[in-house]
This record gives structure tokens, C-alpha cells and sequence, in this order.
């Protein structure tokens, strides 16, 4: 526990305080991710994994399957699957052909991504169609470069909006699950979108990467800090500190989207669980990106979470794993301008080569 005041006037606090050694680093992680997972309300056990093919598409260089496939408390997540095509390739005219498609013994495999998307109320169509915002069709990029991207919506956004409800409304999610997060639900449906890459055989599991912007950057590295299945990590403008934030339940609960509700206990008694920097420090040694602007408005507490790639960087250097985090900050607001992403679809490259 950290009294807020004091990250208030210090910053996010030292990943290596009191940490000499890899039993030491390891017994810290350790607790670490029991406060994550207690404070969360902890992650149910990935169910199997199954999947229904609602409609194709097809397009010039790539097919977007709609699908919904399985998770926890037989709930279903609706996703859009995007798949590079193959010069000489037959169109798909079938269900049976898309089955083909995505199972295929003799087709080569691919690198694939987790592709997460903001706070859009189309969720998925934000990212992984040409009706999406500029700057946020990373999902679209990056089947044109040759990846495998599953695109799922989260939980009150594009097609899981509920009915009469609007997005990134949580009320109706806490009614069912009061001892819960909608964080933890976030990340046990992603779990399960590995879980749904890995049953594909056009995809190379050895090479699973995820990569969102602001909730979906967040949500990229929560996943990859409690997944080692996820092997190479993109955040944009998704790294937001207790420290110095103006908006002091934005974790907590608030009157539309509260990530974790525990959270708000504890800042009404003055105090903090940990502080992000040590969230994302449970990705290491997994290769990370993050990127930040000075002029986001969203996240403007930007100098004590710069403090905190800092002390991220100095982890990953102390664990050998020099080059496996880069951190790049800019006077973008809240943004991922195309010059940051493709300097993140080449990290991406290098780590999921």
C-alpha cells in the first residue's frame, strides 16, 4: 500500500526499492500481482474455446471475418478477424471456405495481433475497418503488413452495447457481477482471444503480439503482465499514473465506465494498492512500447507517468533486456499519429520475427 499523498509529491515509486536480486524481483512481482489480481477481483479459468461465423468480407489484399467466439460465464465476444489473403487464392464462398481458410494445414502461417480498441462507441469497426477514425485503423495496418489481427469488441461498446443502454455504461455489468471489474473482464475476454488465435493453424503461436490506443493500450499491457502467451506489446496513450491525476476516480467508480470499484475505496482512505508503473512492470521482460503526448488532454498528468518510464526502462536494463522497452514521448495530444505507429509496427517486426 502507498499513501497517496506522498506518490502525490514523489512520483511513482521504485520498482527496484529494496530488490538486490532475481529471487527478490521475483518475490516483489510476486505480490504485485496478487494486489493486482485482489484488487481486480481476481481472473475465472479460460473456458474452451469455441467460435460462430456470422458474415465475410472480401476485400483487396485481405478477408475481415465477423465472428463471436467463447468466454467466461457463457458470455460470447464479438470480433472482427482479419486475415491477409494469398496470391492465387480462391475467394471464400462458404462457411466451410472460411473454416478452410483459417485451418488449413498447407497454408503458411502468420504472425497474428490482439487488436484493442479505444474509447469508441463502434469498438471494433474503429479499428479494423475503413469507417474508422484517422489514426486508429491500426487493425486495418496491420493486416496489410501481413499479421493475423483479432479485433474484439470489450464489454458496453459496438455490438456488446447492451439494449436501451449507452456505451461504457458498467451499471448493468455490476448488477451481475458486484464482486468483480469490468478490468478483469476485459482481460479474461482477451485471454480468450489468445486462446482463440492459438486454435487457429494459419497463425504462428510462438508470435501473438497486442497493441491498442488509450483504453486498448492499457488493456494491452494489463493483458500481457498476467498472459505470457502474449509476446511483443504496444501501448498508445494507454499509461495513466495516480500520481498527480486531476481526475481522481478515474479508476475507481464513476457515473458511466468504473474499471475497479475497490479502487475508490481505498483513495477515500488516502491510500493506493500500487501504482500502474508496477502494473506494467509484470509485462518484463516482454518486449514494450509506449508512447505518450504532452498535450493529452485525456491523460495530462504526463511528467510523473515519463518518471514512470523511466523506472520502467532501468528494469528492463537491470534484467539484461536492453531494447525489449522503448518509450518515445512527443507534444501529440491524445493521439497515435502515423509516425509513432509505424515506429510500433516496427517493433512489432522485430520482436514477433
Amino acid at each position: 500500500m502507498y499513501i497517496l499523498k506522498e506518490i502525490e509529491k514523489n512520483g511513482p515509486p521504485p520498482l527496484l526499492h529494496n530488490v538486490s536480486d532475481m529471487k527478490e524481483w521475483h518475490e516483489k512481482r510476486s505480490t504485485i500481482m496478487q494486489n493486482w489480481l485482489d484488487c481486480i477481483g481476481g481472473l475465472p479459468p479460460l473456458v474452451k474455446t469455441s467460435m460462430k461465423i456470422n458474415y465475410w468480407e472480401i476485400h483487396t489484399g485481405y478477408y475481415l471475418i465477423n465472428i463471436c467466439y467463447s468466454t467466461v460465464y457463457k458470455d460470447w465476444v464479438p470480433a472482427n478477424l482479419l486475415v491477409p489473403k494469398v496470391r492465387g487464392e480462391e475467394n471464400i464462398a462458404s462457411k466451410s471456405d472460411v473454416l478452410h481458410l483459417l485451418n488449413s494445414a498447407n497454408r503458411e502461417q502468420f504472425r497474428a495481433v490482439l487488436a484493442l480498441h479505444p474509447t469508441s462507441d463502434s469498438g471494433k469497426e474503429d479499428i479494423s475497418t475503413a469507417t474508422g477514425r484517422k489514426n486508429r485503423q491500426y487493425g486495418l495496418e496491420l493486416v496489410n503488413r501481413g499479421y493475423v489481427v483479432l479485433a474484439p469488441d470489450t464489454i458496453t461498446a459496438g455490438d456488446r452495447v447492451l439494449k436501451n443502454e449507452q456505451p461504457f455504461q458498467t451499471a448493468a455489468f455490476y448488477k451481475s457481477h458486484p464482486n468483480w471489474s469490468a478490468v478483469a473482464k476485459m482481460i479474461v475476454d482477451h485471454r480468450q482471444g489468445i486462446s482463440l488465435l492459438e486454435d487457429l493453424s494459419i497463425v504462428d503461436t510462438s508470435k501473438i503480439g497486442a497493441i491498442g490506443h488509450s483504453l486498448g493500450g492499457y488493456n494491452s499491457f494489463f493483458l500481457a503482465g498476467v498472459d505470457s502467451r502474449v509476446k511483443a506489446v504496444v501501448c498508445s496513450c494507454g499509461f495513466s499514473l495516480f500520481a498527480q491525476d486531476p481526475e481522481k476516480h478515474r479508476w475507481g467508480r464513476r457515473d458511466w465506465f468504473s474499471h475497479i470499484p475497490k479502487i475508490s475505496d481505498y483513495i477515500n482512505e488516502g491510500i493506493v494498492p500500487f501504482e500502474f508503473t508496477e502494473i506494467a512492470a509484470l509485462v518484463a521482460p516482454t518486449p514494450l512500447f509506449m508512447w505518450m503526448g504532452q498535450n493529452d488532454s485525456i491523460f495530462p498528468h504526463w511528467e510523473p507517468a515519463a518518471k514512470g518510464f523511466s523506472e520502467l526502462n532501468s528494469l528492463y536494463e537491470w534484467l539484461e533486456q536492453e531494447g525489449k522497452f522503448q518509450s518515445l514521448i512527443g507534444n501529440s495530444g491524445h493521439d497515435f499519429p502515423s509516425e509513432i505507429r509505424q515506429n510500433a509496427y516496427t517493433f512489432l517486426d522485430k520482436w514477433l520475427s
